[in-house]
């Protein structure tokens, strides 16, 4: 087929997601191929999910990474919203497992890559929603890339209708239930596909979906070294952690995962993930260990239309400090050794340093708990007991940080929004308390600033 679609010549469809999306591939004006996303017209003229889609995009278009395409767009093409962005590569990971498993060192090597992109993205704020083997291109040299990030499929629980085909083969149990997504979902369908490149099937191969779906939600992870009896038990234990039907007691990160996948698996995997580079006068003589982002929040806040829910837009705080001082993969550089004091002082900024991660740590799986609970209050005695709760949780990771000695660049501003934030709390408990709707939205609207300037600080 040809068409012209706003000056982009469409040459043929890649594929198509019933009553969501076509994908198209197509030349621009100066002769570049591309792959078009075209929004299914019914969806672009819901206003809501239109925002949606647009504000998502956005934020896919802001990251930058090897191993995600860029997002040209969004366009409005005609009566859709087009996403154009280059095209990866000729065949997907699911057309490569049609040939059987990977090889331990192979499939470490091309899901590293992955994790990386996830990490990356998840400190930008953007969750994966549709991954799964065929959501990852692979190119001619070995580098895969991650695509639209399935930031066209509706909100839930809307997008429970549409989980048909593969997707559901690494579907988190969350998804299932209809929950936002978290970056922990991302690490449990990650793992779902490390399983199939190391056994040639997915972990609940079931022909009947319905099936495949109660598995996730309430059976225990298999054994891949009993589907594939070479492989070394220590990797049961990873993927058995990483399928954790509680995200939170998952691997905080797609990178942890890759991690302890490769000690497991004996092989070699460095996840590398990048962030904005640092300012002239930051740079050392010897290089800076990357950041390794150790996201918890979803691809966007999980707003709910209860008035008593809050909008809490933390994409960085559980993490953003998480991996800063990652040693374990890194090429020692061939400078010669700092002086003394400043391998001292560097010592003593990654103790700080990994301080302030356990204590933002610990604040993320208790605020994952106590957002939880406030969400499911009805009464205003309990949704003032959840926001106290919340409130404590903040004063107690400010006052956990470190003591006396010399902060750490952006340490200063964490202390502030931590203490900011514990306050916007304890107004929304006050409010709840005296039961003023008007306090309650005020005091919502300062949460959510407080927020934002906490996850700013933590960037």
């Amino acid at each position: 087929m040809e068409a012209a679609v706003n000056g982009y010549r469409v040459e043929r469809v890649l594929s198509t997601r019933l009553g969501v999306h076509t994908v198209v591939e197509a030349v621009a004006a100066d002769g570049d191929r591309v792959a078009i996303t075209l929004l299914d017209p019914a969806l672009t003229g819901d206003p809501e999910l239109r925002r949606n889609v647009l504000e998502l995009a956005r934020t896919r278009a802001s990251i930058e990474h090897p191993n995600v395409l860029p997002l040209i767009g969004p366009h409005a093409l005609q009566d859709r919203i087009g996403l154009v962005s280059p095209l990866g590569g000729p065949r997907s990971l699911a057309d490569r497992l049609e040939s059987g498993p990977l090889e331990p060192g192979e499939a470490v090597s091309l899901l590293c890559q992955v994790a990386s992109a996830l990490e990356t993205a998840a400190a930008n704020g953007l969750v994966h929603r549709d991954l799964a083997p065929r959501a990852i291109v692979l190119g001619d040299d070995e580098t895969v890339f991650l695509g639209d990030f399935g930031i066209t499929l509706p909100p839930l629980p809307r997008s429970e209708l549409l989980h048909t085909g593969d997707s559901i083969d690494y579907s988190s149990p969350e998804e299932v239930r209809g929950e936002p997504l978290e970056p922990e979902s991302n690490v449990y369908s990650l793992a779902c596909i490390l399983f199939e490149c190391l056994t040639g099937s997915p972990p609940y191969p079931y022909d009947r979906p319905l099936l495949t779906l109660h598995a996730h939600v309430v059976e225990p992870p298999p054994r891949a070294s009993m589907r594939r009896p070479e492989l070394p038990e220590a990797i049961d234990a990873v993927i058995s952690r990483a399928m954790a039907k509680d995200g939170r007691e998952r691997f905080r990160s797609p990178g942890l995962l890759m991690r302890a996948a490769g000690e497991a698996l004996g092989v070699e995997a460095t996840v590398p993930v990048l962030v904005p580079p640092r300012a002239k006068d930051d740079t050392a003589a010897s290089p800076r260990p990357q950041l390794q982002p150790r996201p918890r929040r979803g691809s966007r806040p999980a707003l709910t239309r209860k008035w008593v829910a809050i909008a809490l837009p933390l994409a960085a705080l559980c993490g953003l400090v998480a991996g800063l001082i990652d040693w374990s993969n890194q090429p020692a550089p061939r400078t010669a050794s700092p002086a003394p004091p400043v391998a001292a002082e560097q010592a003593r900024q990654a103790d700080r340093v990994r301080a302030i991660e356990t204590a933002v740590g610990d604040l993320a799986a208790r605020r994952a708990r106590l957002r939880g609970e406030l969400r499911d209050a009805r009464r205003p005695a309990g949704q003032a007991a959840g926001a106290r709760a919340l409130a404590g949780a903040y004063r107690d990771a400010r006052t956990s940080l470190p003591g006396a000695g010399q902060a750490v660049p952006g340490e200063v501003r964490i202390r502030a929004a931590l203490r900011e934030t514990e306050g916007s709390y304890r107004r929304l408990a006050a409010a709840a308390r005296s039961r003023d709707r008007r306090e309650w939205r005020a005091a919502r609207r300062e949460t959510a600033r407080s927020e934002a300037a906490l996850r700013q600080a933590l960037r």
